[in-house]
């Protein structure tokens, strides 16, 4: 790992629920997928959204 993924920040749910960066359909997808009690970074949320939009509904 390197010496800047160890130093990046890391936010809860409610930290990006609350954050200006992301529109209200990127928090919904946010509530709905990300654990409760875990943190992620901002790369992470990011790729958490991507995935959600990029998956094959049936």
């Amino acid at each position: 790992m390197t010496a800047k993924k160890q130093a990046e920040a890391t936010y809860t749910k409610a930290q990006f629920l609350a954050s200006k960066q992301f529109t209200p359909a990127q928090k919904d997808v946010l509530r709905a997928l990300m654990p409760d009690g875990e943190s992620l970074t901002v790369d992470q949320a990011q790729k958490l959204i991507s995935d959600y939009a990029k998956r094959k509904v049936i």
